[in-house]
């Protein structure tokens, strides 16, 4: 049997299902594939040195003894947090066996998680409800943890007065995610007062919100008369450096579900990977405009708002349904590309 280590998230939470079955299948995929070696499993959530609670996973790993043939770091819900460095020293510990990366890595056993999640459980539209109509804001923003990179752009629009057109949200400030002491921005709107989620939070269908103030609704457009009335859609991605494995998570998947061209506030290689992917981005629709400089990301989505933000109702609506075509083939093909990725899960190796 493969050696386990590491935690998941708490079972009443909807990804904790979902982790939990990838890991017995990935287990199950190990223990034929590399009988009779001794596999070590470790799952990577909440997993490193800096998670300093009882019954951390790390230091359940640093009194694993003894050497293993092969060492399986699975991430899934979240990002790996391990330096280099640290993995370095993990492959010491065990004895420098073979290293497979699963899942959230620039590796060949790359998957993603949530594709299969969402198109089993994200809410059912009919596109007559969540098509462009009656347009009211150019865009809109939607941010729920106040990373640096995403107080960082939200800061830009305001000093260059293009918040007036589009909507704007941001968790509270938080130095678990930026260190920006003079961060005081804390955009709502006013999401408790109307019962802004009302389907498909990832934790309990009783919890509203968190620690930063943002609902945490994964599984819905959210208020859909904002929905409607949006033209372009800025993902606010978990990740903004280049230099790390990639991350897309559900953030990236939501305005293909509800038709929506949209840019990316993170690393500018996820446009790359989605259209290796099939996907069709709307980086084409904006041509004088650099989106892959890793150094100009903000300036990039910037400059596009500035491109559209004096544009009528009547000239987005024209524009919007330019891109209909790409609209239609994201949402349909996110159902294929969902397939696909639960047959990676279930075939690794």
């Amino acid at each position: 049997m493969t050696d386990f280590i590491g935690q998941t998230f708490p079972e009443d939470w909807l990804w904790s299902k979902y982790e939990n079955q990838c890991i017995d299948s990935i287990r199950r995929q190990i223990d034929r594939k590399f009988a009779g070696q001794r596999n070590l499993l470790v799952n990577l959530t909440w997993f490193g040195p800096q998670f300093d609670y009882p019954g951390n996973a790390y230091d359940q790993f640093l009194k694993q003894s003894g050497r293993v043939d092969n060492l399986f770091m699975l991430s899934t819900v979240d990002p790996s947090m391990l330096q280099r460095e640290q993995i370095e020293n993990m492959l010491e510990h065990t004895g420098n066996p073979k290293l497979y990366k699963l899942g959230n890595f620039d590796s060949e056993h790359q998957f993603n998680f949530f594709a299969p999640v969402l198109a089993k459980h994200f809410r059912k539209y009919e596109n007559s409800d969540i098509v462009f109509k009656d347009p009211k804001w150019h865009f809109i923003c939607y941010n729920r943890k106040p990373r640096r990179h995403r107080v960082e752009l939200v800061k830009k629009i305001i000093a260059r007065g293009l918040d007036k057109n589009g909507l704007i949200t941001l968790g509270k400030p938080d130095r678990n995610y930026d260190n920006d002491p003079d961060n005081q921005l804390y955009l709502t709107l006013d999401e408790q007062d109307k019962d802004y989620v009302e389907y498909g939070h990832w934790f309990t269908q009783n919890d509203k919100d968190d620690d930063v103030g943002i609902p945490h609704d994964v599984l819905s457009l959210h208020n859909i008369e904002y929905w409607q009335g949006h033209f372009l859609h800025i993902i606010g991605a978990t990740e903004f450096s280049p230099n790390v494995d990639l991350f897309v998570s559900e953030t990236q998947f939501k305005p293909m579900l509800g038709l929506r061209p949209f840019l990316i506030n993170g690393n500018p290689c996820t446009y790359e990977w989605l259209e290796q992917q099939g996907f069709k981005t709307f980086n084409k629709y904006f041509p004088s405009i650099d989106f892959m400089a890793t150094n100009k990301v903000h300036d990039s989505i910037l400059n596009a708002l500035v491109q559209i933000k004096d544009m009528t109702p009547e000239q987005l609506q024209k524009m919007y349904e330019g891109m209909m075509p790409d609209l239609l083939h994201n949402q349909k093909h996110f159902f294929t590309f969902a397939g696909q990725q639960q047959h990676k899960i279930d075939n690794l190796f």
